[in-house]
């Protein structure tokens, strides 16, 4: 049985009581349970205040057998960040917007040994799996479109990382970009004509990221928008206007993180839980305790 833990950000005071809450103990430098095992949702760094203490202890269950993983969007921008590009630079540009988004990071790793240590956690990054599908569960850290799914195991057969496909994937317009862009960043659909918004670090946005596990023909704007748009909130979704209509149908219960939900934990669906309650910004870290269950209940809801 597995208990999923979602977005950490370098929060390791935080992790370390969630794991005594959910009745892990230190052995040996590894939270181990006597049956139970870890599914970590990714986005482990920057942000936080401890963020070489959180990766500690996330790669020390993986590597230990005491957990599992999937790369977080963080991740595989740290990978693309520190990644050479053949034609010169770097495969994420180190413009100031993305320096701000890694500083917490790169400030904690800032020594001569602690570089060499990012180094190698750079490394490690690269063996998380973009998803993962176990007997009853799914697991990804912003989107399961079974599109994107299915392309991703037939390029990528243990769903890892290749150096040919990583370099494909940042380069917009490919079909690696987009089956990355959605599953470790989110759906997305273009706004209506003449209408933008501002995201949570003050960019402009032209296109706005959706409750994929919600069906939009039954939907408000405002239930299917990640963010509120007063002019469209009260509004029943334009369907036929929709640049995507998928949303996730499927039985098997799906876990992920990413989307910096707020207030009270709860389950999106019968099917479909996020998370992701920003601890980063004052929430609380959140996990479920999964007991084999088909349909998710609040009961498996767990915080700190």
């Amino acid at each position: 049985m597995y208990d999923i833990i979602g977005d950490i950000h370098g929060h390791a005071h935080e992790l370390r009581a969630m794991l005594a809450k959910l009745g892990y103990t230190l052995e040996q430098g590894v939270y181990r349970h006597p049956n139970r095992q870890v599914i970590f949702v990714g986005d482990f760094i920057d942000r936080g205040p401890n963020i070489r203490e959180t990766l500690e202890i996330v790669r020390g269950m993986v590597d230990g057998g005491a957990a599992l993983a999937v790369m977080g969007n963080h991740e595989y921008n740290a990978i693309c960040f520190h990644e050479k590009h053949p034609q010169g630079g770097h495969l994420r540009p180190h413009m100031a917007r993305n320096i701000m988004q890694h500083y917490k990071t790169l400030e904690a790793f800032s020594t001569r040994e602690g570089w060499a240590q990012w180094q190698d956690y750079i490394e490690w990054f690269k063996t998380l799996p973009l998803f993962l599908e176990l007997p009853g569960l799914r697991v990804v850290h912003a989107c399961w479109d079974p599109r994107h799914i299915e392309y991703l195991r037939q390029q990528l057969p243990d769903a890892r990382l290749t150096d040919a496909f990583l370099l494909r994937s940042s380069q917009r317009g490919t079909p690696e970009y987009q089956a990355v862009e959605d599953t470790l960043k989110g759906k997305e659909v273009n706004l209506p004509p003449a209408v933008s918004f501002h995201d949570k670090d003050g960019h402009a946005r032209t296109k706005m990221r959706t409750r994929w596990w919600r069906d939009p023909q039954q939907c408000t704007y405002q239930e299917y928008y990640l963010e509120p748009i007063e002019s469209l909130n009260p509004l029943p979704v334009d369907y036929a206007a929709l640049t995507d209509a998928w949303h996730y149908q499927d039985d098997t219960p799906v876990f992920f993180g990413h989307y910096w939900l707020r207030g009270t934990p709860q389950v999106l669906g019968p099917h479909a839980v996020c998370l992701d309650y920003s601890v980063a910004k004052g929430g609380e870290l959140v996990a479920y305790r999964w007991h084999g269950e088909q349909e998710l209940t609040p009961a498996g809801l767990v915080s700190v």
